[in-house]
């Protein structure tokens, strides 16, 4: 499981985009630009070691349900520890674009409507899960597009 108490957080506040107050939010060498109102979870999502959670940015106040309301937004980065370097397409452009369809998931992570981003970036193995009620909102589209990965 991932342990996020040992993981070093940040957040910067004071960016506005498009009207929309933001802040940067990140861990395990992950960042985002996010709307100001929304957080990490610390909640443990996801069961499983390979891929294992590395992130999860929500708007839910509390724990994160395991069947998302309408309003609620969350997008939960999975990373391959294990995999091989080259074992997904690199990251090319905006991550948005390359969207597979609704998500089935697995490692008891969440259900709900949304889609699911596989990408390799600083080679790291990324499974990104985005959950919104309806169709992908443009600030979690923002949101994912705006990552910044290191190599581990």
């Amino acid at each position: 499981m991932v342990a996020f108490a040992s993981a070093g957080l940040f957040a910067f506040g004071g960016t506005t985009t498009s009207s929309v107050k933001t802040h940067v939010l990140g861990t395990d060498g992950i960042r985002a630009v996010v709307p100001v109102t929304w957080h990490l979870s610390h909640d443990v999502l996801s069961v499983c070691s390979s891929p294992a959670q590395v992130m999860a940015i929500t708007n839910v106040r509390g724990p994160v349900p395991k069947r998302l309301r309408a309003g609620m937004v969350l997008i939960l980065l999975l990373d391959d520890r294990y995999g091989r370097a080259s074992s997904l397409a690199a990251r090319a452009g905006n991550v948005a674009a390359a969207g597979e369809g609704p998500g089935a998931g697995c490692c008891d992570i969440p259900v709900g409507p949304g889609q699911e981003f596989v990408f390799r970036d600083h080679g790291r193995n990324l499974y990104a899960f985005v959950y919104v009620r309806g169709e992908l909102t443009s600030a979690a589209e923002a949101a994912l597009n705006s990552l910044e990965v290191s190599a581990r």
